[in-house]
C-alpha cells in the first residue's frame, strides 16, 4: 500500500466524475494539505472532527473529499444550504441540522442507514466555529443509533494535515467521553487557535 495514498474502501467510493477529483487533487497540492492516516474498512462510521474555527474547515475538508473521491455524509449548520448551493451541497453528501427541528436530522440518518450498507457519517461536535466549553452529544447519538464505531479526525492548520486518527470507544460517562475528545482535538491547531 502506497504509504502517501489514504486508503479509501471499495464501498465507500463515490466514483465522482473525474474532473471533480482532479479539482479536488489541484486544491490540496496547491494548498499544501495532506493526509495522515486511512479510512477504516468497517462499514459504518462516525468521523468526529476538530478543532472547528473557522470557514476555512469547510473548504479544506470538501477538498479532501473530492481528492479522496469518498462518499462522506456530513452534517452542516442549515444556514450554509442556500438557495442556489443547496442542491451542490447536497449532492456532496451535506445533511443540514437545524436545531429548531432536530426530527429532520432523524429522518435523514435512517434514509442514509436504510439505504447504505456501509457509510461514514462526518460531523464537528463543537457545532459552531465559536469556541465551546462543552462539545455536544449528537455523535454519540448517531453512532449508538445507527450501530457505528466512532472515529476521530483532527485538522491541524500549523502543519496543514488533515490526521485520521484511532477509534474511540465510549465509556458510558458522557461528560469524561467529551473531555478525552477535547483533548484530544488540543493537539490539533485550529485556523484560529484562540477559538479551539
Amino acid at each position: 500500500m502506497n504509504k502517501y495514498k489514504t486508503f479509501i474502501p471499495d464501498h465507500l467510493r463515490a466514483n465522482r466524475p473525474r474532473i471533480l477529483r482532479f479539482i479536488g487533487k489541484a486544491a490540496m497540492k496547491i494548498t499544501g494539505w495532506k493526509t495522515v492516516g486511512h479510512f477504516p474498512r468497517d462499514e459504518r462510521v462516525v468521523l468526529v472532527v476538530g478543532p472547528h474555527t473557522s470557514n476555512w474547515d469547510f473548504v479544506v475538508a470538501m477538498s479532501a473529499v473530492l481528492s479522496w473521491d469518498i462518499n462522506i455524509h456530513w452534517v452542516g449548520k442549515h444556514s450554509i444550504f442556500k438557495k442556489g448551493f443547496r442542491r451542490v451541497l447536497r449532492k456532496m453528501g451535506g445533511i443540514p441540522v437545524n436545531r429548531a427541528n432536530p426530527d429532520a436530522l432523524k429522518e435523514e440518518i435512517v434514509d442514509i442507514t436504510n439505504k447504505y450498507k456501509g457509510f461514514i457519517i462526518g460531523l464537528a461536535p463543537e457545532g459552531t466555529r465559536k469556541k465551546v466549553e462543552r462539545l455536544k452529544t449528537g455523535f454519540l447519538r448517531i453512532a449508538n443509533d445507527t450501530n457505528s464505531k466512532i472515529m476521530l479526525a483532527g485538522i491541524d492548520f500549523s502543519n496543514k494535515t488533515i490526521e485520521l486518527g484511532e477509534f474511540f470507544s465510549p465509556s458510558g460517562d458522557v461528560e469524561q467521553d467529551l473531555n478525552n475528545i477535547k483533548h484530544y482535538f488540543s493537539n490539533f491547531s485550529g485556523k484560529r487557535p484562540e477559538l479551539s
